[in-house]
């Protein structure tokens, strides 16, 4: 009788240590709010379905279901009950082949497992993927999705789904506004010479009386301007736009955690412009020196000129570093000019005395 006795009570404990995880009994479809998983990583000490553990492949454990539907049993009653409840009104009878696949349950996953004696608790798997491969029995409508049952043990396993947030229709009025935009770096392009011209103070004569005045110069008379710097600037004119939305109401799908789609007409039309073109301007600064500074100068720019020519006579480029021809004239240009002027006078002189005579 004591034999008995410790045989009973070592059937316990045995049982209390393979039950190994907090259970409890009630559906493995139901998830209570506020409970906290237990981490399992070991699979098959606590076999749910003995008759389905260890199978080696999808059409094993299907056969296995099938050869015993219609059993009279208590693990057959429970296995019909969860297949019900993922929409096989017959349970197992209603089961076909290809209902069965296999799958992998990714570590990390929560949900419902179930135990030897049919009772149920909630699980977070962790450790190696290959503990986990499962048979996977698709759901045939109803509210409940696929059930799992672990290859290697039989038990039935139910992931948890994410929590599902409602969505609702919402109006959305948009209201007209418009706005201006400018673009400084799209427009005409406006170019600028600015220039430095050096000059000195002649004294009168009566040659230079005919002499027309320079622009820019308050000499009465000023030697011939003489260009040291020629700088171009390039500045863009500024192109403005009008940006404005059309008026709109609708309504719209809002969700939580989930970007709100909205369609709008934007309109873009083009206000501050010109259409014409922006002549080119120039700038002169004249700087005043003395004779010899402003002859000191022209040496050395007809030396800097002599060596461009012989520059662009070898690579046939030109260095740019003369003055502009058609901006100012050059002393011989001038006095040549002058000679015609004299000559002309000269000859209408000559013909008026004739014409007297």
């Amino acid at each position: 009788m004591k034999r008995i006795l410790l045989i009973s009570a070592s059937l316990m404990l045995a049982y209390g240590a393979i039950a190994q995880w907090g259970i409890r009994d009630n559906s493995v479809f139901t998830f209570r709010n506020g409970e906290q998983p237990t981490e399992v990583s070991r699979l098959g000490t606590a076999p749910e379905f003995p008759m389905l553990a260890h199978k080696t492949s999808a059409n094993d454990f299907y056969r296995t279901i099938k050869r015993h539907e219609g059993d009279n049993t208590e693990a057959m009653n429970h296995l019909n009950g969860l297949l019900m409840q993922i929409g096989y009104a017959n349970g197992a009878k209603d089961l076909e082949a290809n209902d069965v696949t296999e799958a992998w349950v990714a570590p990390g996953t929560v949900g419902n497992m179930g135990s030897a004696g049919y009772t149920y608790g909630l699980y977070r798997l962790y450790g190696d993927r290959s503990e986990f491969k499962a048979w996977k029995v698709a759901a045939n409508g109803g509210a409940n999705q696929a059930l799992y049952f672990f290859a290697k043990c039989g038990n039935a396993f139910y992931p948890q789904q994410p929590a599902k947030t409602a969505c609702i229709n919402v109006p959305v009025e948009v209201k007209p506004d418009a706005n201006q935009v400018t673009l400084p770096t799209s427009g005409a392009k406006i170019t600028t010479d600015n220039m430095t011209f050096v000059y000195y103070e002649r004294k009168r004569h009566k040659k230079d009386d005919q002499a027309y005045p320079v622009a820019g110069l308050n000499e009465e008379y000023p030697s011939d301007p003489m260009l040291i710097t020629d700088r171009k600037d390039v500045t863009i004119q500024p192109e403005q736009y009008t940006v404005s939305v059309d008026p709109m109401r609708t309504d719209v799908t809002a969700c939580t955690n989930k970007t709100l789609d909205l369609t709008a007409n934007l309109n873009v039309e083009k206000t501050g412009t010109y259409t014409g073109n922006y002549p080119a301007s120039s700038h002169a600064t004249y700087k005043k020196v003395s004779k010899r500074e402003y002859k000191m100068i022209a040496r050395k720019k007809a030396h800097a000129e002599r060596k461009a020519d012989k520059i662009a006579k070898r690579t046939t480029q030109d260095v740019g570093v003369r003055q502009p021809a058609e901006l100012y004239k050059t002393h011989k240009q001038k006095a040549a000019e002058r000679k015609a002027e004299r000559m002309a006078k000269k000859e209408a002189r000559k013909a008026k005395r004739e014409n007297k005579a």
